[in-house]
């Protein structure tokens, strides 16, 4: 396909002269989108009934077939077990004036994680198999009151404070295994629990209002793997889970069809690549859907069971007349199943988009599932693109409104952000991808660069399904990739990498004209970008030099009231870093990422060694922002004595290159901070224990409790 004059014109101007950093021209397309597909493309269709979904499901196969994808399901089931050890009873009388919580994308979305925290000082942490209750308030009479085992290892946990209620969300991989469940007329004997797929989600509903007591009182095993959960303020909690696409037993054991494949596949990849195979592709989509035309579609939907002490049953999971397709070819991978309850497991309801979205991200009024291109089966010819789903879930489940496509692909949910009827998005389009044809711009673009875009787009209505693109700023940073994206109010902030790490600022407050204010060029880049005020920009990030990243982690603080001019305040590295090697879950995570503006401090979990692997570390940075907001001052670390494994081989155990590690047992995780009316306090959780600190003074812990 040959570009058009006025691309290849922008593409060498950007690239060869180096003229512009980027174009805001919102009528120019990608200079790297040599094929899009149509947005209408992305609409979806209800299916009718299960003769609708083996249409659907047919075609899905067959593709796979042919481009040799198969995937085979395995059953899985897990272990389960349940107990609690009582300790000591709440004091009513003694509750903290403020905690900080969850740090959330969005202040009205709560998220899941594997921490939460109560009003009157209660807080709950999972931790491998168990979750455990602590009396954490007043912090110096901190103590375990509790721990219940869930039986399988726990990802993370809504909490309903209202309600008293704990959503435990867990996903186990592997082959099937028993569990024992004893029955009413055999205790003790084992049931076997098959559920299709690689994975599984298991979510446990546990009430907590006995603290001493937590009690599980519902429990589902749920086909496919989780892929995140989020909960509207006061509304129904939301799961995503991926489900694989199942091969029936009518395909698998279909002989003539395992046949004719593989004489497909060695013709198509081992003698002549070249040569015409629509006769044989046409005989194999003919066997296929004779195949799958003596499939029970219903048989092959997601499966659900109801667990208990004495017994476990299916539910009625999923109709076929409750799944939807888009027009695109995108879902040979399977579907994504929405799932949406009460905190007590009442009242579920699903529906499913035979799709294979990446990420979930969810405002006040919207979820949206999002899915890049590189996981499409698409030809040859397709652009790197992503496509978004709007689905409007103020009623308690989500209901489809419309769906619209973006070039290139986001890195996280923060690169959406939903604000006054529109919805920015932040991409990195890849010319690279084996999906992009590069014949025609390679004089121009190198096949490994890629450009950064970010979009406006208008949200999708009753009159209008489409999410309408109303402007752009495109082509930012060739050669880099965003590494982090944020969104306040009508400003944005992207960072992108390459050696040196490039904070870009944006005016969105005409949505139609979004335009590029500054830039600001430093040594390393920031994984996540917190906001301090209307003013500042708090970030954590490798450090690094003109040379590119030094193995060390800092935190930076920027003024952005300028958008024109952002300007670098401060930028630190904790002592006990510099010249070594570290890492933060904050990283990847801003769930462990916590900054108090009460007490401006920024607190972050690091593991890593000295600089010749002399010492290793993991514990708790602890970092204070200035008053005015103009300095950022090391308080502190706090230590979490980690367990060192010593497991290698003797060949490997010199003075060079020590083989000890540490165990992820004893891995810092989170951490909080309550307050009462004369001082502020902070809480330190790692895989093994809690600690406490007076936040003015670590040298001393004020309690600590370990796990049992």
């Amino acid at each position: 396909m040959k570009i058009s004059s006025l691309t290849l014109t922008l593409m060498t101007c950007l690239l060869l002269l180096n003229c512009s950093n980027a174009s805001q021209d919102s009528t120019l397309g990608s200079a790297l989108s040599p094929n899009k597909v149509p947005q209408e493309r992305t609409s979806l269709r209800q299916l009718a009934d299960c003769e609708d979904y083996r249409r659907s499901f047919t075609n899905s196969i067959t593709r796979q077939l042919l481009d040799q994808g198969l995937l085979r399901v395995m059953p899985m089931m897990m272990e389960m077990e349940v107990s609690s050890d009582v300790a000591v009873s709440t004091d009513a009388n003694s509750v903290p004036t403020g905690i900080t919580g969850t740090n959330l994308q969005e202040t009205t979305v709560d998220e899941p994680d594997l921490v939460k925290t109560m009003n009157d000082g209660t807080m709950l942490v999972l931790q491998e198999e168990k979750l455990h209750i602590l009396r954490a308030f007043p912090p110096t009479e901190m103590s375990l009151l509790a721990s219940l085992s869930i039986g399988v290892p726990a990802e993370k946990m809504f909490l309903d404070e209202s309600l008293q209620k704990v959503v435990i969300l867990a996903t186990s991989y592997g082959y099937v295994a028993a569990r024992n469940l004893p029955t009413p007329d055999q205790r003790g004997a084992t049931l076997s629990l098959q559920i299709g797929g690689s994975a599984n989600t298991e979510v446990i509903f546990v009430d907590i209002s006995d603290r001493t007591k937590p009690e599980i009182i519902n429990r589902w095993l749920l086909q496919g793997s989780l892929l995140d959960g989020r909960r509207p303020l006061n509304n129904r909690i939301q799961l995503a889970i991926q489900v694989p696409l199942q091969l029936p037993n009518s395909i698998q054991n279909d002989l003539l069809l395992q046949k004719k494949l593989g004489e497909y596949y060695e013709a198509k990849f081992e003698n002549n690549p070249d040569q015409d195979l629509s006769e044989m592709e046409l005989e194999i989509e003919a066997l296929v859907e004779l195949a799958v035309s003596k499939q029970d579609m219903a048989e092959i939907l997601p499966k659900a069971l109801q667990l208990s002490d004495i017994a476990s049953q299916e539910i009625p999971w999923l109709s076929c007349d409750e799944i939807s397709e888009p027009d695109l070819t995108l879902n040979s991978l399977g579907m994504t199943l929405l799932v949406s309850f009460e905190s007590d497991g009442s009242n579920y309801q699903t529906s499913a988009v035979l799709n294979n979205a990446w990420q979930i991200y969810g405002s006040s009024k919207h979820l949206y599932l999002i899915q890049g291109s590189s996981g499409w089966w698409w030809n040859a010819e397709q652009s790197d693109q992503t496509a978004i789903w709007q689905l409007d879930w103020q009623s308690g489940h989500p209901i489809y409104e419309g769906s619209g496509l973006v070039d290139g692909q986001v890195l996280n949910s923060f690169s959406l952000s939903e604000y006054e009827g529109h919805l920015r998005v932040a991409t990195t389009e890849r010319p690279n991808s084996p999906m992009i044809p590069v014949e025609d711009i390679r004089e121009v673009i190198e096949p490994s660069q890629s450009l950064n875009h970010l979009f406006v787009f208008k949200l999708a209505d009753k009159e209008n399904s489409e999410l309408e693109q109303v402007g752009s700023v495109l082509n930012l940073a060739p050669g880099e990739r965003v590494q982090s994206a944020r969104f306040v109010s009508d400003r944005g902030y992207l960072v992108t990498f390459r050696q040196v790490d490039p904070l870009f600022t944006f005016d969105l407050s005409t949505p139609a004209k979004p335009t590029l204010e500054g830039e600001l060029k430093i040594p390393g880049f920031s994984n996540y970008m917190h906001p301090v005020g209307e003013t500042h920009l708090l970030t954590v990030g490798p450090a690094g030099d003109d040379d590119g990243l030094s193995g060390e982690w800092q935190a930076q603080l920027f003024d952005v009231s300028d958008l024109t001019n952002p300007e670098q305040v401060d930028t630190l590295i904790p002592s006990k870093l510099k010249g070594g090697r570290a890492y933060s879950e904050a990283g990847w995570d801003h769930h462990a990422f916590t900054y108090d503006p009460r007490s401006r401090l920024l607190v972050t979990p690091i593991q890593g060694y000295g600089k010749n692997w002399e010492s290793q570390f993991s514990g708790f940075s602890v970092i204070e922002v200035g008053p005015e907001l103009t300095s950022l001052t090391e308080r502190g670390w706090i230590e979490h004595e980690g367990k060192l494994s010593s497991d290698c081989e003797p060949s490997l155990n010199e003075e060079s290159s020590p083989c000890k590690f540490w165990n992820l047992k004893s891995q810092p995780r989170r951490s909080l901070l309550m307050a009462d009316n004369l001082s502020d306090y902070l809480y330190t959780i790692s895989n093994t224990a809690v600690q406490t600190h007076q936040a003015d003074n670590f040298s001393e812990k004020l309690a600590e409790v370990n796990y049992p």
